[in-house]
């Protein structure tokens, strides 16, 4: 590929990137009141993000959601007897409900990870130093399917007098979990059956006496692992081959002077090419690395964020970074150069309680109406007058009220007729279609802008035919698909389609609309 055609491409999916719109999941713990899990929208490049709804889910500390977004799952962080892993289901509407809830049977369930291949979810319990295993059936779960302890203790007998088994990580293959334990400095290898459950006997992989093993990721082609490790703030580097993690670097993430660090979570870039950690006790940092050919890192920065930064997550197009603080209650947005590294506080916090875990859903390319026009050739007419003692447009709130208009040809005049005598039904949806353009012309002339609608809320057509004619959906069809060709969901409409015997002038159809605007 030439440097030029490079150059496009990337500048198309940066464009791409910017015209999406994402929803944002926030668990949190509720010990303030609140509800443990929020979801927000968040504009396409991040301009803003708007709170949605909540889900009661007591100390909702981590999230899964399945790749197509219509299952998410949660824990439920309490004490024995009352830990238990959530099942949500999302609706036509696009908001998960609980579908049902399932004990756990260990204590302090810290993290959850779902197995598409299965459907199976795996729920890591600190507390308890164990794995549970479920097993699922249209998203929802089934009764615990296994629940492995593991044994051991490390040198730091304050921290590590027991196992901890602090997440779950799914290896690109999905042929393989790996359960990492802070208490006793190993990670658990579990090689995973076909209906998602896993050998009980682990493989382990010892990592430094003292190091406190806490997240892992995978590059995406599976071949590197990047850990951080909470007790000595290092992260380390392993090659990856089926199954096996061989150390081939670590470097030191929390350089503070407290002999037991704090680091939390650890991600990559959507690219691949830059890594980040999170200090969150003896430092209120993240740490950028830069992903070398090889899979190897180099220390970039160290970022200030607020205080106990625990999950941290790029947004899917790898241009902002958010930092959950759970002392400062609030998430922070930061810009993030993948040219540099270098990231920058936008001041575009999000208020949360305590919040824990971000995890983003992929969200729909924006529809510029503006650009749609022109790329579906689309010429819009001057406005014309109206023809009584009326006005074409009125805004009451944020409702624009239009009024009737009719099939007005760009080069002048109007498709006339009635359908069942003088027009096909084709003719007719070719009227409907011109009448939207000339409603969109009123409404452009009217706003501005046409990307300040955020939804057309109602069309009623009107269709001039002869008796026993019982076409008006497949004329009026003109008018919706139109609508949705320019705003895409947004396009999406209650409707009314009617037959009359005149309309003024004898024009084939006349269509009224009502548009909600920003």
């Amino acid at each position: 590929m030439s440097l030029i055609s490079t150059l496009l491409l990337s500048a198309s999916l940066s464009m791409a990137a910017q015209d999406t719109s994402y929803e944002l999941l926030v668990g949190s713990y509720t010990r303030e009141g609140n509800p443990g899990i929020e979801v927000f929208d968040v504009a396409p490049g991040y301009s803003h993000a708007t709170p949605r709804y909540s889900i009661k889910n007591p100390n909702s500390s981590f999230m899964a959601v399945s790749p197509d977004g219509k299952y998410m799952y949660s824990v439920r962080e309490e004490g024995k007897g009352n830990s238990a892993l959530s099942a949500f289901q999302r609706t036509e509407k696009g908001e998960y409900v609980l579908m049902n809830a399932e004990t756990v049977e260990g204590a302090g369930p810290c993290h959850v990870a779902y197995h598409p291949a299965s459907g199976a979810v795996y729920v890591a319990n600190y507390g308890s130093g164990s794995l549970s295993v479920f097993k699922t059936s249209g998203g929802r779960l089934l009764p615990l399917a296994q629940h492995i302890r593991y044994t051991g203790t490390g040198p730091d007998k304050s921290r590590q007098e027991a196992p901890h088994a602090h997440q779950v990580a799914i290896s690109p293959d999905q042929k393989f979990i790996f359960v990492n334990d802070l208490g006793t400095d190993k990670i658990h290898r579990h090689r995973v059956r076909t209906d998602g459950t896993v050998e009980e006997i682990p493989v382990d992989v010892r990592v430094t006496p003292g190091a406190g093993p806490r997240h892992m990721t995978f590059n995406a082609k599976g071949d590197r692992a990047y850990l951080i490790n909470e007790m000595s703030g290092m992260v380390d580097v392993f090659r990856v081959a089926d199954g096996t993690l061989m150390r081939m670097q670590s470097v030191l993430a929390d350089t503070s002077k407290a002999a037991s660090k704090g680091s939390g979570d650890i991600h990559l870039s959507p690219n691949g090419r830059w890594l980040i950690a999170s200090n969150r006790v003896s430092s209120n940092q993240v740490v950028v690395f830069s992903v070398q050919a090889d899979g190897s890192i180099k220390k970039v920065l160290h970022q200030d964020v607020a205080r106990r930064p625990r999950n941290f997550n790029f947004t899917p197009d790898g241009r902002h970074v958010l930092v959950a603080s759970q002392e400062e209650h609030r998430v922070q947005v930061f810009s993030f150069n993948d040219a540099t590294g270098a990231m920058q506080d936008t001041k575009m916090d999000i208020a949360v309680k305590m919040p824990v875990s971000l995890i983003f859903l992929p969200g729909k390319p924006r529809v510029d109406p503006e650009e749609r026009i022109r790329t579906l050739g689309i010429q819009l007419i001057p406005p014309t007058a109206p023809i009584a003692t009326y006005v074409k447009a009125v805004r009451s709130g944020n409702l624009i009220f239009l009024s009737g208009h009719g099939p007005d040809k760009p080069e002048g005049g109007q498709i006339f007729g009635k359908l069942g005598k003088d027009l096909t039904v084709e003719q007719g949806q070719a009227a409907a279609r011109l009448t939207v353009i000339s409603l969109i012309s009123t409404l452009k002339a009217y706003v501005g802008d046409l990307n300040r609608v955020k939804r057309v809320v109602k069309v009623m057509g009107l269709v001039n035919c002869i008796d026993g004619f019982g076409q008006q959906p497949a004329v009026m069809n003109g008018c919706s698909n139109l609508l949705v060709d320019i705003f895409g969901d947004k396009g999406k409409h209650a409707r009314t389609s009617v037959g009359v015997n005149a309309l003024p002038n004898n024009i084939a159809v006349e269509i009224e609309m009502v548009v909600e605007v920003e």
